[in-house]
């Protein structure tokens, strides 16, 4: 079968998909027989991910995808310095949830390339927080879902006759009874985007959140000077977690966790696989999964990875039959099958969980529950700006420089001329 036939076949299965939804009936013609792409990359999986991806792709398309690969920070940074400069020189961009406030002025809207039933297929939360609230536009579409539950090491516990912490205070009680003889019962990030996650949850477990109904920041309240207090003392006062955490992101936590020092750990769904392979983990078959502690609710952040379109790129509807095949059942299988990632479509991600057995279908079905209950923070002008002052005010208050009730008074101060500025309230 010729290439070219092909495509026309996978275009002709684009538009039957389309001509069924509800809303925004586009039909995808290519318009370009090569297309570039910044793609994101971690762990030595990635890059054979996305070239099967985009082999097959072209393969079904005849359509060819000049790509290059970075990881999550520098390809964050390095789509803020492109977006800035108004530069075509990739059609497709990976991106992420947290940061995508900045690109809303940048990337091309895809409204009209999803109709309403198709992104009704998606988690609703994925898409809630990667659309503009101000003009309702699409900025990106989700490829998987990230969110957290508890791992820990079921071996230990079991020995200790303890059961995973499902409150605040079951998590010190617990934390305290494993800590010891170089062991700590729980480790938390200290630093950077994963410590603002973590007081995000603890925020939203409280009963606080980000901002009031006016978009003024509200982090500062009751409830988020007792999510700060209660993180700092998890490290400062109660002691069960290494108390160089206040310098630890995603992986210093995993290799505390997967190296066997720390007894509990919260993380995201790329973890699973992680601690089942040998390779990468000294504790296989020693762990189990537990939902996310509660202290009023049991919130978590549910965000996503998602694709984008740049708004200069002048091969548009290639690039866009290349990001709906990223987001496509086949990806979205292989990713998890590859990464463990959670699919971003409702459809698939059942599929996914009713295919599931043991350990793995449990593990899901709580993984499921902290999506559907889970928040972001705000899409708001300025908010991004307003992430880099929480990482060094939470930074402050976890490793004691400034008390909490100080440090996030003073931020919420500075946050809110950040996003008076960046237009927030216009």
């Amino acid at each position: 079968m010729s290439a070219n036939l092909s495509r026309r076949k996978f275009l002709a299965a684009s538009a039957a998909v389309t001509a069924g939804s509800l809303a925004a009936p586009w039909i995808a013609r290519a318009d370009a027989n090569e297309i570039t792409a910044l793609l994101i990359t971690g762990g030595p999986l990635y890059p054979k991910y996305w070239e099967k991806i985009v082999q097959d792709f072209t393969a079904k398309t005849g359509v060819k995808v000049r790509y290059d690969l970075l990881e999550f920070t520098p390809l964050t940074a390095k789509v803020v310095t492109l977006s800035a400069a108004r530069s075509s020189q990739y059609d497709v961009y990976s991106t992420h949830t947290a940061q995508i406030d900045s690109y809303f002025n940048h990337f091309a809207p895809l409204n009209s390339y999803f109709s309403d039933s198709e992104l009704a297929e998606f988690y609703p939360v994925a898409v809630k927080y990667l659309r503009d609230p101000k003009t309702g536009n699409l900025a990106a579409i989700p490829r998987n879902m990230d969110s957290r539950v508890q791992y820990y090491r079921s071996d230990i516990y079991q020995e200790k006759g303890l059961k995973p912490a499902e409150t605040w205070e079951e998590l010190v009680d617990v934390g305290l009874k494993l800590t010891g003889n170089g062991h700590y019962g729980l480790v938390v990030p200290g630093q950077g985007d994963p410590a603002q996650r973590t007081f995000s949850d603890l925020l939203w477990q409280a009963g606080g959140d980000w901002v009031d109904q006016a978009n003024k920041p509200a982090f500062n309240s009751e409830a988020g000077i007792k999510a700060l207090t209660f993180y700092r003392d998890l490290i400062q006062k109660h002691k069960i977690v290494p108390p160089d955490a206040v310098g630890y992101q995603w992986n210093e936590n995993s290799t505390e966790f997967s190296s066997g020092t720390v007894y509990a750990n919260f993380d995201w769904p790329g973890a699973f696989a992680t601690l089942s392979n040998p390779e990468t983990s000294r504790v296989v078959g020693k762990w189990s999964t537990a939902p996310y502690v509660r202290d009023k609710a049991a919130i978590s952040c549910a965000i996503s990875h998602a694709m984008a379109l740049n708004g200069q790129s002048g091969r548009k509807e290639a690039a866009v039959e290349f990001i709906k095949y990223t987001v496509g059942p086949q990806a979205q299988r292989l990713q998890f099958d590859q990464f463990t990632n959670f699919p971003s479509s409702q459809a698939i991600a059942k599929e996914v969980i009713a295919a599931a057995k043991g350990p793995q279908a449990v593990w899901l079905q709580q993984l499921e529950t902290t999506i559907a209950n889970g928040k972001e923070w705000p899409k708001l002008a300025g908010f991004s700006k307003v992430c880099t002052l929480m990482f060094s005010a939470i930074e402050q208050a976890l490793s004691d420089q400034v008390s909490p009730a100080d440090s996030l008074n003073q931020a919420a101060t500075e946050a809110e001329e950040i996003m008076r500025r960046a237009g927030a309230y216009d």
